[in-house]
């Protein structure tokens, strides 16, 4: 009897986890992925052409979706933005492949370039929205460098999250949303 698609898609999905945290990114291969889930290689390429889009793929289900934080005040939802992100807990799993898959991106451009677009890409254009609200609506400046302004926002949080996870102070969002508008906002 064959295994329901969508309980292969799990097998496949838990091996893969098992095996990067016990060999890496680089010492797995979908031959080992296959043979540790049980589910043929057929099965698994059927999925997935590569085992960096298997990995994108279980980041992407790993990974919470945001909120849409859209409350028409670019402002407050900069500062929820900030704090989602700044509360936001990896999965277990993912957590304990995290260090892996960013050195991975690190070494390997074209699985970098995936994680960015399908990962974060989807935060830095909320970002961008909510700057041009913003610029629109409550006296941001219209000339602000898009990509830069969104480091200069996610920076402090995903800096603090990195250093000390446990001690991110409550109110840190709103002082990075307060400061960048001290500084970008038209006189």
């Amino acid at each position: 009897m064959r295994t329901p698609s969508k309980e292969a898609h799990e097998k496949v999905l838990h091996a893969t986890f098992r095996l990067i945290a016990e060999r890496g990114i680089e010492g797995t291969s979908m031959d080992a992925i296959a043979a540790e889930s049980g589910v043929s290689k057929a099965t698994v390429y059927k999925h997935w052409a590569n085992k960096d889009a298997l990995l994108i793929d279980l980041i992407r289900q790993q990974s919470a979706s945001y909120p849409a934080f859209d409350s028409g005040d670019p402002r407050a939802d900069l500062v929820a933005l900030l704090t989602h992100l700044a509360r936001k807990v990896k999965s277990e799993q993912l957590a304990k492949i995290w260090p892996r898959v960013i050195g991975y991106a690190a070494s390997n451009p074209k699985f970098g370039r995936a994680l960015q677009e399908y990962v974060f890409s989807p935060r830095k254009a909320m970002i961008l929205r909510l700057l041009k609200d913003a610029a629109e609506t409550q006296g941001l400046r219209a000339d602000i460098d898009p990509e830069l302004a969104a480091d200069l926002l996610i920076g402090p949080v995903m800096h603090r999250r990195f250093v000390d996870e446990k001690n991110i102070p409550a109110d840190l969002p709103e002082r990075v949303v307060d400061y960048f508008w001290k500084v970008f906002r038209r006189d």
